[in-house]
């Protein structure tokens, strides 16, 4: 795969309106919790702008935010759902701080099961970008966030607890969703290290997969998501060559 040619992206993000109807507001739940961080559906629901930050951490998240794909293969960027600044104070990270604090776990450990690398102090002050992509067959979003390579290598070599293959979480309104993590084994090596998992999520019989690669480039981790209702090898081809570019233009655009 190739990306297409691709023009300057701006570093003023805003989180956008959901294009999601009928059981949108699930789904946004349910994605919130797959993966501590969000996809698509969550930062699209919450609206509202981010604010542009000053200093360093701001600086260097435009930076982050230039060095994302604008398009891929049939995925087009979507400058409505996707931001950058500092972790901790993107709207979509905040957003599912509200979510996740309504919401019960039978297994409270298991809240940020596939995420826990993103609790860590530097992890929180780190300039990041997120952007969301409109693609035909699925939700995908890739996170970027720039750490030390210390850093980055304990982000990525993070794995959930044991007990966290399976829970279940109880929403505000009394609706529940089973999770279930596991690895993928078979995906091929992408960045200086990697590693993928997928969450599937079962709502009142309705099933919904999120496949996902963390890896680390240096002293950047990234992360890009795919979800949808098929099976993984509706999506590997896409996760996996969209993952190896976003490197490529990471090391044309940052060095």
């Amino acid at each position: 795969m190739r990306s297409r040619p691709e023009t300057a992206i701006t570093a003023r993000i805003t989180a956008g309106q959901s294009r999601f109807r009928g059981n949108g507001r699930r789904a946004v739940r349910s994605s919130v919790l797959l993966a501590g961080l969000p996809v698509v559906l969550a930062l699209s629901a919450c609206g509202g702008p981010t604010g542009e930050g000053t200093g360093e951490a701001a600086e260097e998240a435009a930076l982050l935010h230039e060095s994302q794909l604008l398009s891929f293969e049939g995925a087009e960027i979507m400058p409505e759902g996707s931001e950058a600044g500092v972790y901790s104070e993107l709207v979509t990270v905040q957003y599912s701080e509200q979510v996740r604090a309504s919401t019960e776990i039978d297994k409270p450990d298991c809240l940020d099961a596939a995420n826990r690398w993103a609790d860590a102090e530097a992890v929180q002050g780190a300039p990041a970008s997120l952007t969301s992509y409109e693609w035909d067959r699925g939700s995908l979003t890739h996170l970027l966030v720039r750490l030390d390579e210390e850093g980055a290598a304990s982000a990525v070599s993070s794995r959930p607890p044991a007990d966290c293959a399976t829970y279940t979480a109880t929403y505000e309104d009394g609706t529940s969703s089973g999770y279930e993590v596991r690895d993928l084994s078979g995906l091929p090596a992408l960045g200086d290290e990697s590693r993928g998992f997928a969450v599937d999520v079962d709502t009142d019989g309705e099933s919904n997969h999120m496949y996902s690669v963390m890896y680390r480039n240096g002293d950047l981790v990234g992360t890009t998501s795919i979800m949808g209702p098929g099976a993984l090898e509706d999506y590997e081809e896409m996760l996996v060559e969209f993952t190896r570019a976003s490197v490529e233009r990471q090391q044309d655009k940052l060095g």
